[in-house]
């Protein structure tokens, strides 16, 4: 979602400490964000988007840019996140909580219905998107999920345009194939 105020001085103000700039950043963007990592990752969700956003804050007074370039700027953080937990997951073991150990730790517990209903559409979703091949599966995030262009697709994931939208097709044609249509699509 665009930015009703000038988006520069949006920034600027984040830059300078002031929260209601960096809640306005935080608003726009992070639906799209936690949506993205949800979708590419088997880790914290919380945990991932935070470090994004604590990256963001740490390289803000590097960022010059349009408010494209920095939705684009904050994937590519989110997106490098993603791969560095993957990398940790890969040398270590995940230590698995039931819901029953989570009730002993006090945290708060979602009514049942909302537990089944969100469970229900984001597992169909998943399972589709888990038969795609993780390249597939992430430009297919990024350009559908959070709306990038092709060519920010490219430079957040670091290969051509070319090659995003020759992935695109690929996953789409898959993904038709695997819910039932034979029609074509392009991305």
């Amino acid at each position: 979602m665009p930015l009703s105020d000038p988006f520069e001085s949006i920034v600027e103000a984040a830059r300078h400490g002031a929260e209601w700039a960096w809640a306005r950043l935080v608003h726009d963007i992070e639906p799209a964000l936690r949506a993205y990592v949800r979708r590419q990752s088997r880790g914290d969700v919380d945990d991932l988007v935070a470090e994004t956003w604590l990256h963001v804050a740490r390289g803000l007074q590097r960022f010059q840019g349009d408010e494209r370039a920095f939705r684009s700027w904050v994937f590519m953080i989110a997106h490098h996140r993603v791969l560095d937990e993957r990398r940790r997951l890969a040398r270590s073991q995940t230590l698995q909580i039931d819901a029953g150990e989570l009730e002993t730790l006090g945290l708060p517990s979602p009514s049942a219905e909302s537990v089944v209903v969100g469970r229900a559409d984001a597992d169909a979703i998943q399972q589709v998107l888990d038969k795609l091949p993780r390249a597939q599966r992430e430009v297919v995030l990024l350009r559908f999920v959070a709306g990038f262009g092709v060519s920010e697709v490219a430079e957040i994931v670091g290969k051509s345009p070319g090659a995003v939208s020759a992935l695109l097709r690929r996953a789409l044609a898959r993904l038709g194939k695997i819910l039932g249509k034979t029609r074509t699509f392009s991305p």
